[in-house]
Order: structure tokens, then C-alpha cells, then sequence
């Protein structure tokens, strides 16, 4: 996809992103046992039950815990109208790239270009110090306050559409959920202003 062979990220189930709203992209820092593909890797989390990188996200996103009644519906809901964009610089140097080739700021400047996401959440610290989008400028927003604790928030304009991003912590280590949750939902509620 893009041109870049093995790119395969995922992006909904038959249209259901390009009407939801708010239109949410998330990009992951996940290590996979095997060589999937980011649509691969979320159809197969799709079909298995727990994992603890994605339940502990999607606990968080979705303000409901794992045995919760209809959790399981909520989780599906909610990737078939969710993007996912394995953006790990990490991987891409096993598969030979570089920081400096610059393949992730053009990956991600051409999924907001052509899927218009309005958020953007980043999963951990390592991603959200290395994001970067090619020929785009971030502009910085309010931090996003949930209790006494901030996060940064902010947004960038791709080809006049603007989407706003925050970061949360890796799902895999010291997750809280309920903390996590508050600010996805004020985040997840909040307009991108104008470009």
C-alpha cells in the first residue's frame, strides 16, 4: 500500500470508518510473534480472545472492563470502524529502514491524507517522541486534563484537513484504566479546529 511493500494497515471493515465519528486512527507499537501485517495482526486479535496489549487499550477506549456484558460486541464495534497503523520504528529497522529514511513520517502523511482522520491516539512515549509527518508542521493544543494529571495534545494540517493527536501510555506496562479511559473520552470529544 503507499508503495510500500507490506504495508497493509488496518483500516475498518467495509466503510464503517468513513462514516463514524470522530474518526479515530491509532497508531500502535506492537511486537507480533510472527511477520503480520497490521490489518493481519488486528484480524487476529479479532478472532482470539484475550490479549494484554489490546484488552488493556481497549478497556480504556471503549470505558468498559473485559467481563463486562457486551464488551466483547464493543470491541469489535469498535476496530471495524477504527484504523490501525503499526507505527514502530523499532520494526521498521529489523525490515532494514532507518530513522532518517524517513518512511514513517511519509506513511503517516499519506493515511491522513487519504482517510482524513479527525484523532489520532499514540500509544507510548517512544512513538510520540519520534512521530513525525512529512511536510506538515505539528501546531500545539490545550493539554488535555483528566484529574490532576495532563496530557499533550496536539494537531497537524495534512492537504487542509487538520486532526488532533494525544499519547497514552504502552497498554503493555503499569496501565490504568480508568485514568486512561477519562482522558480518551475528553480527547475523543474534543474538535479539531479549523485549518
Amino acid at each position: 500500500m503507499f508503495g510500500v511493500e507490506g504495508f497493509d494497515p488496518w483500516t475498518g471493515v467495509e466503510g464503517k470508518y468513513d462514516s463514524s465519528n470522530p474518526r479515530v486512527l491509532v497508531l500502535g507499537e506492537v511486537q507480533v510473534d510472527a511477520p503480520l501485517s497490521d490489518r493481519d495482526g488486528i484480524l487476529r486479535k479479532l478472532r482470539a480472545g484475550h490479549d494484554l496489549v489490546f484488552t488493556n487499550f481497549d478497556q480504556a477506549v471503549l470505558g468498559k472492563r473485559r467481563w463486562a456484558e457486551g464488551y466483547r460486541d464493543a470491541v469489535r464495534e469498535f476496530w471495524e470502524r477504527t484504523l490501525f497503523y503499526n507505527y514502530n520504528v523499532t520494526r521498521a529497522a529489523r525490515q532494514g529502514a532507518t530513522p532518517a529514511d524517513g518512511i514513517h513520517a511519509r506513511l503517516l502523511q499519506k493515511m491522513l491524507s487519504t482517510y482524513k482522520p479527525t484523532h489520532v491516539i499514540v500509544w507510548g512515549d517512544s512513538n510520540w517522541a519520534t512521530i513525525a509527518i512529512e511536510g506538515a508542521a505539528w501546531q500545539d493544543e490545550a493539554e488535555i486534563r483528566c484529574g490532576p494529571n495532563g496530557e499533550p495534545c496536539r494537531s497537524v494540517a495534512v492537504d487542509g484537513h487538520r486532526t488532533l493527536f494525544t499519547r497514552v501510555s504502552h497498554p503493555s506496562a503499569g496501565f490504568d484504566h480508568e485514568r486512561w479511559s477519562a482522558l480518551l473520552s475528553r480527547f475523543l470529544s474534543l474538535a479539531p479546529a479549523a485549518s
